[in-house]
Order: structure tokens, then sequence, then C-alpha cells
């Protein structure tokens, strides 16, 4: 019986990983990919960071309308300021599905100019 349990305990054991440390070569080619394969992690932090930054703006401009209170509370002029930003926001033109940075600019230009304009009156 005591020499199953250490049969048994012998095959729990992991298989250690054997490194192989001449596989990589150090060459000009090795050393651009890893370089690439770096720059795209900072392609994507960077991009995560950007929508993050963008979305918390529209949050916040969000949050702000909405403490306005009932449209009876809201002043006149703050009305028609709504209303012409409302009509900025929807005759945006963008092509999302090309994914250009003429339409990120955009974005982040509206988003801009919602936040200061929204922000102010708060």
């Amino acid at each position: 019986m005591q020499g199953l349990a250490r049969e048994r305990m012998k095959a729990k054991v992991k298989p250690k990983r054997i490194r192989r440390r001449g596989s990589r070569e150090s060459s000009p080619l090795t050393m651009l990919e890893s370089e690439l394969h770096a720059l795209h992690r900072d392609l994507r932090t960077t991009a995560k960071a950007y929508i993050a930054r963008l979305e918390n703006d529209l949050l916040v401009c969000i949050a702000t309308l909405r403490s306005y209170g009932p449209i009876d509370a809201v002043a006149r002029e703050i009305l028609h300021e709504i209303r012409d930003l409302t009509i900025v926001v929807r005759n945006r033109k963008l092509k999302p599905q090309k994914g250009r940075r003429k339409d990120l600019r955009k974005i982040d230009s509206l988003i801009v100019d919602l936040a200061s304009t929204i922000g102010h009156k708060n």
C-alpha cells in the first residue's frame, strides 16, 4: 500500500521545463521583431488610456446635464446652448468603420468642446 502512495506522489511531480538558451539567436531580425511586439503593447496601452479618457469626459458631460434638474429649472440661455450642442453632435460626419485618425480627431475635438462648454456652466 505504501508503495502505491509513493508512486502517486511521484506522478504528481511536474516535469521541469527545459530552457533553450541557444534557440533564440540575437540577430537584427529578432531584435526588430521584439521591438515590434513592444510597440504593439504600447499601442494597445495608449489606445486604452486614450479611449478611457474620452469616455470619462463623456460621462462627466452626461452627469453634468443630469445635474441641471427638471427642464423648468434650467435657464433659457443654457437650453439654447444645449440645443446648439445637440445639433453639433448630431451633425458629426464620421466613418468609424474606416478607423481613420481624422475621425478620432473629430471625436476628440467634439468631446473636448462639449466638456469645456458644459463644464463651464456648472
